[in-house]
């Protein structure tokens, strides 16, 4: 849906590129699919500078986390922590209350750090 939206609308006027990350890091943790620091940037559609400072202050509220890539050294790997898929989980449930049945289970991912989902998550403001 975004990718058609920003075909219809100027590049700067329908952008969030941390909601793009997030769902591109949810999505790949639903997949058990490996997503690099290069990809997340590409899939901002923000210039390199900005993504990384975007994905700076995602980690920084503990919602993704970074790491050497275990098949690649050279690359940082990127991925939601319990946290933040903790949330756009609520974010789904909030959205499509009627499909709840049908949405995935939440799994344990290796490596995430541990943490809790605060009170601020419960509202739709306080995800990001």
């Amino acid at each position: 849906m975004r990718a058609k939206a920003a075909k219809l609308f100027p590049r700067d006027v329908f952008r969030d590129s941390a909601w793009d990350m997030v769902i591109e890091l949810f999505i790949a943790g639903q997949q058990n699919r490996a997503v690099c620091v290069k990809e997340l940037i590409f899939v901002s559609g923000e210039t390199s500078t900005s993504a990384l400072r975007r994905i700076d202050r995602l980690e920084a509220a503990g919602l993704l986390h970074r790491s050497h890539d275990p098949d690649d050294h050279r690359r940082m790997a990127v991925k939601l922590t319990s946290k933040g898929d903790e949330a756009m989980c609520a974010m789904l449930y909030s959205l499509f209350p009627d499909d709840a049945p049908s949405f995935p289970e939440k799994r344990p991912r290796s490596g995430d750090r541990p943490s809790e989902i605060s009170s601020s998550l419960e509202s739709p403001t306080g995800l990001f």
